[in-house]
């Protein structure tokens, strides 16, 4: 008798000096901490104004960067929000504003949003975007897609830029197309003599050629528009539902006051 309680006195006293440092004592059980909610993302703010983080392929040295840096800084500081850009690859970008890394992108065609129906179109065009096909070489020069794909070589296009990258997988086959994640880079294979066609937006591939510079760059020649001139809209992250509606109808009073434009920004039609 004596022995069972002097056993029992020492498995209570091992139990509460674990429970006094710690430790799960042998034999008894322990409550499972309460699972905490997954961390949603929310805005981040700078003193008293939230923060909005646009992606953007646009470069800020061209015309059409500095305007849509311009309106949307304005835009928002009238919403009471400052704004923040990410300069990125389209691809990148696109990617970053699935995972909910950014809040949303400056300027996408209509079918971006038709590839992405989570996203929230902000139903205000902000410009108007050309696409064309450019290519090396004075002879043989195709005029049409259906003519491309009659042409020997390698067609280059941006990654991330639907509008070619969906027409042209329809039109050739895998084995001529190449895809790339900058402009720039284009222009320095076709320099290199690596590929003889390219797709891309006119304004940016413009603006490549201008970075390389005129002893550098390619004999080229704008051989044809890949479509019609299409409008490019805004768009945010799912979690900026209530936001898009609001914005929309800054974009519109803006415009009225002169602050956009939709004219065509076309490219050169021969370098």
């Amino acid at each position: 008798m004596r022995t069972c309680f002097h056993a029992l006195h020492s498995v209570l006293l091992l139990a509460l000096l674990a429970m006094a440092s710690g430790w799960p004592a042998a034999g008894f059980a322990q409550a499972a901490p309460p699972s905490a909610p997954a961390p949603q993302p929310t805005a981040r703010t700078t003193g008293s104004e939230p923060v909005l983080t646009l992606a953007t392929g646009t470069d800020d040295r061209s015309s059409d960067g500095r305007l849509l840096r311009r309106v949307f800084t304005e835009a928002l500081r009238r919403l009471g929000w400052r704004l923040e850009v990410l300069e990125m690859p389209a691809r990148r970008a696109e990617l970053a504003l699935q995972r909910g890394e950014v809040d949303g992108e400056m300027v996408r065609t209509a079918t971006y949003g038709e590839l992405h129906p989570e996203l929230q179109r902000v139903d205000a065009p902000m410009m108007h975007a050309s696409f064309g096909v450019y290519g090396t070489g004075t002879t043989d020069l195709p005029q049409s897609l259906d003519e491309l794909r009659r042409a020997e070589g390698v067609v280059i296009y941006r990654r991330g830029v639907a509008v070619c990258e969906q027409r042209l997988r329809e039109a050739l086959p895998p084995e001529r197309l190449v895809e790339i994640s900058a402009a720039d880079n284009a222009v320095r294979m076709l320099a290199r003599g690596r590929a003889r066609f390219v797709c891309d937006m006119d304004s940016t591939f413009s603006l490549s050629l201008a970075h390389l510079g005129e002893s550098q760059a390619p004999s080229l020649h704008r051989l044809f528009e890949l479509g019609s001139p299409m409008p490019l809209y805004p768009y945010l992250h799912a979690r900026h539902a209530a936001l898009a509606p609001r914005l929309v109808a800054t974009l519109q009073a803006m415009r009225a006051e002169g602050w956009l434009t939709t004219t065509p920004n076309k490219g050169q039609a021969s370098r």
